[in-house]
């Protein structure tokens, strides 16, 4: 199999929300080919070419699976007859290696991977889960421009998927809940600090050497006795903890369901 650095053709099949944002991010250092029923202005306004399978498979070494669980039976019927050698990398949520494997007629350049939206800026965390050697093939070197890769064991991708794939879900829901609350208390556009807000706590996360966990930026802001400590108080006293874990819990179930 040739080394990533090598491949200069990657194929998108699907480009919903997870195939553009990836799309986005590759889209200057690699000529991309996208199969999808409907096409997408702003990845033609990437100079990226809408294509049939059949010719994304002959000219792509690298295929990106990004569509719906709903959508794999049908595409891998399409796509089985028509690897050779090429690297496939599945973005398919609940989706396991070896159930794509068998819809493929047993072809096994596969990777099982899982990122959040975030890979449109290069900055999403990576499952990823293969049994190819990732030394020999350099498998990681296209993931890379998308985030920050970390290989699990294929049993914590459900885990993964419900807890950082759907983290900017969980996050925009307390930013949308913030705004909600602003504008109620009539600040007429506060999405604005609210994403300054965002970055700026992430910009405290990554100084001072990592010392900065969640917990110890809690504590800068929330003054003994002040208003930030009330509102901790009573959100800690309301068990919002106990809700999150429950839900995050459901959507565990959730994900492993999609793979039985």
């Amino acid at each position: 199999m040739k080394g990533i650095k090598n491949n200069k053709t990657v194929g998108f099949i699907g480009a919903g929300n997870l195939g553009r944002h990836a799309i986005e991010k590759l889209a200057d250092e690699y000529s991309l080919l996208v199969h999808d029923p409907f096409e997408d202005q702003r990845i033609i306004d990437l100079g990226v070419e809408y294509t049939d399978l059949n010719e994304l498979a002959e000219k792509s070494e690298t295929i990106f699976l990004t569509v719906k669980p709903n959508k794999v039976e049908e595409i891998t019927n399409q796509l089985k007859n028509s690897l050779s050698n090429q690297l496939v990398i599945s973005f398919i949520a609940g989706f396991k290696l070896e159930s794509l494997k068998a819809l493929l007629n047993g072809y096994e350049n596969i990777i099982r991977a899982m990122p959040t939206l975030g890979i449109s800026s290069g900055s999403s965390p990576i499952a990823l889960f293969t049994e190819l050697d990732f030394k020999e093939n350099k498998v990681l070197d296209i993931l890379n421009n998308l985030g920050r890769c970390l290989k699990i064991e294929e049993e914590q991708f459900d885990a993964f998927t419900s807890i950082f794939g759907a983290g900017p879900a969980f996050i925009s829901h307390l930013s949308n809940t913030l705004s909600k609350i602003a504008k109620e208390h009539g600040f007429l556009n506060p999405e604005p600090w609210i994403r300054d807000i965002l970055i700026g706590t992430s910009h405290i996360h990554e100084s001072s050497d990592g010392e900065n966990k969640f917990e110890n930026i809690m504590d800068m802001v929330a003054s003994k006795g002040g208003v930030t400590e009330a509102a901790l108080n009573k959100i800690n006293s309301e068990g919002i903890e106990k809700v999150w874990k429950e839900a995050i819990n459901e959507a565990i179930l959730k994900s492993k369901a999609l793979g039985d």
